[in-house]
């Protein structure tokens, strides 16, 4: 089905909800969750629901949240930042939500913060990282870590564990906003800070690109210890494959931007000694491992296979609880008549607080961005290793 006709027919469907919506009721917490369950993020955002729903029942299970039950208004954005916008002021007007988790991305974002600004209603998205997207606005918070700073810790840990990373090269997608910035803004400077010496020029290729063989071939003779590679996950195995197949050995480095588990399927054997980071490990503790078991259970009963939970199905889990926790600590009833006291109030007790969640311990900088730990893996034998932990680093408030 083709956009035009999907962004009507979301319109339309979010105006019949809107007409739809009954009185706003004073026995329970509405949280709003802007959804990526269609669309161009679908492979990575759908699983977002999954984790909010398990969070919600955990929650409404004990008792829900200062006596009164959770319940979560969801509207499905795919992925579109129109409709990111819709979705927050139907959130605000209609539905009564508190606050809300999402929008997903980073395009959706940009434009959805100022509309929540606007309302005076918190948005947390939990994949969202392009740079300097909440600072500008005070009801904006990020459940993401910065690109940059994983990057480095990858390679710290490369080298307090003796593991030779004296030479790399780069490769990245050049019509790909956050594959470019990666490749020649974060990998490359870092690369040069920590005296890691670059065997070329950067290699870009295009990420819609079936064939990259020629990029490929570049690499070919070239003794060096890592290939950063800058691109999403089916990207990154696209260009993996091809490495292999014209006898390019070498492994890959990279943060954030393809630890998906997917890649222990995808990339296979191929992936063998790959390094990157991610801010969720699924074996973390006792709490990680449960989350990952019913995680995997209840999107087993969806219809979805997953090995385990994405980082950001962490943040959207961890997002409910966090939420939670702020709410409980300022007191908020739901009542209809203090919606927007009690928003403002969510809104200044994110700026405090301190959660310890199966991501490990949060807290939000001045700027609405969260300090998380990092958590840097290996592929070895299609399974993630740990390589080395990274906790959070404290907040500037």
């Amino acid at each position: 089905m083709s956009m035009k006709k999907i962004l009507p027919a979301a319109a339309f469907a979010a105006a019949g909800a809107a007409a739809a919506t009954p009185a706003l009721a004073q026995n329970e917490i509405v949280i709003g969750a802007s959804l990526g369950r269609t669309g161009i993020y679908s492979t990575i955002a759908k699983t977002t629901e999954v984790s909010i729903d398990i969070a919600v029942a955990e929650i409404n299970a004990a008792g829900g949240i200062n006596g009164k039950k959770v319940r979560v208004a969801k509207f499905d954005t795919a992925g579109d930042p129109k409709q990111a916008v819709v979705a927050v002021r139907k959130f605000a007007r209609d539905d009564g939500a508190l606050a809300v988790i999402g929008p997903f991305s980073s395009s959706e974002a940009r434009v959805a913060f100022a509309a929540g600004e606007r309302a005076k209603i918190v948005q947390i998205p939990n994949a969202s990282s392009a740079p300097k997207l909440a600072d500008k606005f005070s009801y904006a918070f990020r459940m993401t870590e910065n690109e940059g700073l994983q990057f480095q810790r990858v390679i710290s840990t490369l080298k307090n564990r003796g593991m030779s990373i004296k030479s790399a090269a780069i490769m990245h997608g050049t019509d790909d906003v956050v594959s470019k910035a990666v490749g020649l803004f974060i990998m490359k400077p870092i690369f040069a800070k920590n005296g890691v010496k670059l065997a070329k020029a950067p290699i870009g290729f295009e990420t819609k690109a079936v064939d990259v063989s020629a990029q490929v071939t570049q690499l070919k003779g070239q003794k060096i210890d890592y290939v950063g590679l800058a691109g999403i996950t089916p990207v990154a195995v696209r260009v993996l494959k091809e490495m292999r197949r014209q006898g390019v050995m070498t492994p890959i480095i990279g943060a954030q931007i393809w630890a998906d588990p997917e890649i222990t399927r995808q990339m296979g054997k191929d992936g063998e000694g790959a390094v990157f980071s991610a801010w969720f490990w699924y074996k973390k503790d006792e709490r990680s491992r449960e989350f990952t078991r019913k995680f995997v259970a209840e999107n087993k009963k969806r219809g979805v296979d997953k090995p385990f939970p994405h980082h950001v199905d962490a943040s959207a889990y961890d997002a409910v609880y966090l939420l939670k926790q702020v709410m409980e600590e300022q007191k908020v009833t739901g009542d209809p008549k203090k919606l927007a006291e009690e928003r403002t109030r969510i809104r200044d007790g994110l700026h405090t607080v301190v959660y310890n969640g199966v991501i490990g311990q949060i807290c939000f900088e001045k700027t609405g961005d969260a300090q998380l730990p990092g958590y840097v893996m290996t592929l070895k034998n299609s399974e993630w290793v740990l390589l080395g932990e990274h906790k959070s680093l404290p907040c500037k408030k």
